[in-house]
Parts: structure tokens; sequence; C-alpha cells
């Protein structure tokens, strides 16, 4: 097993070689370009457009994601490097037209975009190669009923098996295993519905031993987050605010919305009636589906999508969300579902203001009833707009349970800021890219022998300690 005392390798040297890289291959290329010898006139270009490209090309990673740690295997980096590495390239010529006019020939933009997208994925492979070998696969504890936290348990065991293990599962109140197993592990996993005082212990024994601790919040202790610590005479408590937006907040991000959405229209015009022609002469039926959707203040409005499946899909089944392998799907509709181009006509309804870029996605009144009836607090999403994008599209799927949906829309709203809307904005793309972020609830392996196969090794093991 690694030493678990030994930190991987710091942010701040990932960065530092990014930035290398990136200046390096294009440097290199601009010198295979002129054939060793470059005028000093393009150099002195190049030289003064290379610290604003650092600066573009941090901020770019930072908001994708890349800094940040993450046990999803080496896919998301390779996704998120497509969109970061085509930001700085535009940026450079950009900046480069700025600084110097036409002092910066387009094929060293061009051939510079290939240099330092293999540069960087060499880089970051070996880092995450790296990381690998010093640490190893992190062995993982789990702690929670299975009746009601199976759901998350089969989720731990969708990750990459390489990077993590769930060495086993323990009840709640099992102290005894749970000090016997957690020298051997490099963390614990406690699942919904914990009681609190095995949530307390639990963390405190992970605390004196040095091991990490993941919770799974209860949808209520979301809301905790952000709250104030004030006082009552000299006895401490949480301020919990209002769960909405401020009146300068909703100002500026109606702002936002009306501005990006009128560009991202004039951008994408292209590829948005390409798809309209694909899905009129793919199959029979209308381009554009509307569908009534609850938004702001569980307002009833209007949504509007390209149309993805075959027409009248639910004459017959009624209303039911989108399964794996669903029949009714078109062929044109898993390609736009998988790379969410079938959701760019509500930007018609951002500028109508019955949605915002970011914000929960909005569900149907029959749904919504549901899902309320369940969960209580699935009424504060509608406190905010409902998105074009949001939390749960970034991090889940189109069939992540709704709990784990209102978790994210409740985090997002409790958290919102200019900047987690323009990060939440720029992790869309990279989602875009990946077809497995649109795949339906029943994809995957079969996890019900793995789960069961765990827990009776956990039960085994601890039978047999009591023997020894």
């Amino acid at each position: 097993m690694a030493n678990r005392n030994l930190r991987r390798i710091p942010i701040w040297l990932v960065a530092v070689g990014d930035l290398a890289v990136l200046n390096l291959a294009l440097v290199a290329v601009f010198y295979f370009r002129f054939g060793g010898v470059p005028p000093a006139t393009n150099m002195e270009a190049l030289l003064a457009t290379l610290p604003w490209a650092c600066l573009t090309a941090i901020l770019l990673f930072a908001g994708l994601g890349l800094y940040e740690r993450h046990l999803s295997g080496f896919m998301p980096v390779m996704r998120a490097l497509v969109p970061a590495i085509f930001g700085v390239g535009l940026a450079t010529a950009a900046i480069a037209f700025w600084v110097r006019g036409f002092a910066f020939p387009r094929s060293v933009l061009l051939l510079g975009l290939f240099a330092q997208f293999t540069g960087v994925l060499l880089w970051r492979g070996i880092c995450w190669y790296l990381d690998r070998l010093v640490h190893g696969r992190r062995e993982l504890l789990f702690v929670g009923l299975l009746e009601t936290t199976r759901p998350v348990l089969e989720k731990l065991l969708d990750l990459p098996q390489g990077l993590i293990h769930i060495r086993a599962v323990l009840k709640p109140g099992d102290v005894a295993a749970l000090k016997q197993d957690l020298p051997m592990v490099d963390g614990v996993v406690v699942g919904p519905g914990v009681p609190h005082e095995h949530k307390a212990k639990v963390v405190a024994l992970c605390l004196d031993l040095g091991r990490e601790v993941y919770l799974v919040p209860e949808l209520y202790e979301v809301m905790l987050t952000g709250a104030r610590v004030e006082q009552l005479d000299d006895l401490p408590v949480l301020q919990v605010e209002d769960v909405r937006l401020s009146a300068l907040q909703t100002v500026i991000k109606r702002a936002v919305d009306i501005t990006a959405a009128l560009l991202i229209l004039v951008v994408l015009s292209p590829l948005f009636a390409l798809a309209v022609f694909a899905v009129r002469f793919s199959s029979r039926g209308a381009v554009f589906y509307v569908q009534e959707r609850v938004g702001y203040r569980g307002r009833v409005f209007r949504l509007l999508k390209l149309r993805t499946m075959v027409e009248n899909a639910e004459e017959e089944t009624g209303p039911t969300l989108a399964q794996a392998d669903d029949r009714r799907v078109t062929q044109v509709g898993k390609v736009l579902r998988a790379t969410r181009i079938d959701e760019l006509p509500q930007l018609f309804n951002v500028l109508k203001g019955e949605m915002s870029l970011v914000g929960p996605r909005p569900e149907r009144p029959v749904f919504v009833d549901e899902f309320t009836l369940v969960h209580q607090a699935y009424r504060y999403r509608h406190l905010v707009k409902p998105g074009l994008t949001g939390l749960a599209q970034v991090y889940g799927r189109y069939t992540t349970s709704p709990e784990d949906k209102l978790r994210y829309d409740l985090y997002y709203i409790r958290n919102y800021s200019l900047l987690l809307d323009l990060k939440i904005l720029l992790r869309t793309v990279p989602v875009a890219l990946s077809p497995s972020s649109a795949r339906g609830s029943g994809e995957g392996r079969d996890k019900t022998a793995a789960i069961l196969a765990l827990v009776n090794a956990t039960r085994e093991e601890a039978a047999a300690g009591k023997d020894g």
C-alpha cells in the first residue's frame, strides 16, 4: 500500500508545467515555420503575446476544472483540454493581432493548437501516471444502510476501479469494525440517512488517523452551506439566510443572459440550421417540440426543444422519464441529446425571460408534483429561474436521480455568484463532448451481484475476526 502521508503532485507545479508546455510548443512551431530563423519583428510579437496568453490559459484551465482533483479517471481531463486549448488559441490570435497586427502568421496559430494540445495532454498524462504510481488505488470504506444507500454505492462502483476500491460496507453503528479497518484504507464514504451521532464518530475517527471522509449530504444540510455564524448573547448560532437571489444579482444575471444568449445564437447559427435540417428530413413530425415545464415561482411555461423522439412518443405510455436505449429516440435524436444540441431552442426561452442560461433544469408539472411529495425541499428550486444548463447537468446525466439533482440545484442556489455561472457555462462544453453524460438510467453493468458479493465478504471477514 502506498505511503498515505505523501501528497499528490502540487497543483501549482501542474499549472507551471501547463504554461511551460504551452509556451514551448508555440515557440517551437514559430521556429519551425520560419526554418529556424524567425524575423525579429515576428519574435517581438510572440514575446509580447505570451504573457497575456498565459493569463488566459490559467483562467480557462481553472474555469474548466483542470486544477481540481477528481476520482473520475483521465477521460474528463482529455475532454476539458479540447475547449481549453481551443480557447487559448482564439485568445492568442486576438492578442497577437492587437499587439502587432499581422506579425503572427496564421499557420503558426493553426499548428500551435495541435502542438499545444499534444504537449499538454502528454504532460497531464505524466502527472496522472505519477500520481497513480505514488499513491496507487485509493481504498475506501462505505458506511451506510444498504436499503437506503444502495444508489450511492452503485455510483461508487461506476467509478474507474483502477482508481478506487470499496473495501467494505459497514453499518453506521459498527464502530469496532470501523476502527479495525480504518488504518488500512485512504478514506470513508458516508451515505445519506446515517444518524448524526454516527456521522460524528466517523468524522472524528477519520480526523484522528488522518483519513479522508466524504459525506453525502442530506437535503437540509445543503441548505446550511454559506450560513453565517452569529451569536445570541454568548450562544453561537448559524443564521440560514433566504434561499433566493438579491435584486442586484437578479439584474446582473438577466443582463448576462440576454447578451450571452444573443451571442450564442449568432455563433452557433450554422450548427442550429444543420440540426433543424437533420431533424426535418430524418423522421416524420415537427422539427420543434413544445412542452409545458414549471419555472420561476411555480409558473408553467412552454419550453422549446428540437424533437429527438418519434412523433407522439408518449401517446401510449403517458409522461415517462428517459431510459437507457429508449426506442422512442431517433438516430438523429441520440446525437442531439448526447451533444445537448437539442436544447439550443431554449435560448429563445431565455430571451423571453422564462429561463436563464444557468439554473435548475425545469421539470414537467406531473413530475414536479411527484418529486415534491417525496422531497419537500424540491419547491426551493423554483425560487430562481430554470436554466439551460446547471450543476446537475455538468456533473450528472439525463437520468441522474431527482434527489441527486436536487442536491446540486440547492447547492447552486445557496452559493450563487456570477463566477459560478461562468464556471458552469465553461464546463458545459466538455460535457457536451461526452456522450456518456446523456446515457439512460439502465446503462452500464449490473451491479447487484457486485454489491451482494461485497456485503457478504464484509460479513465473512467480520465473522472470521470474531472466531479468531
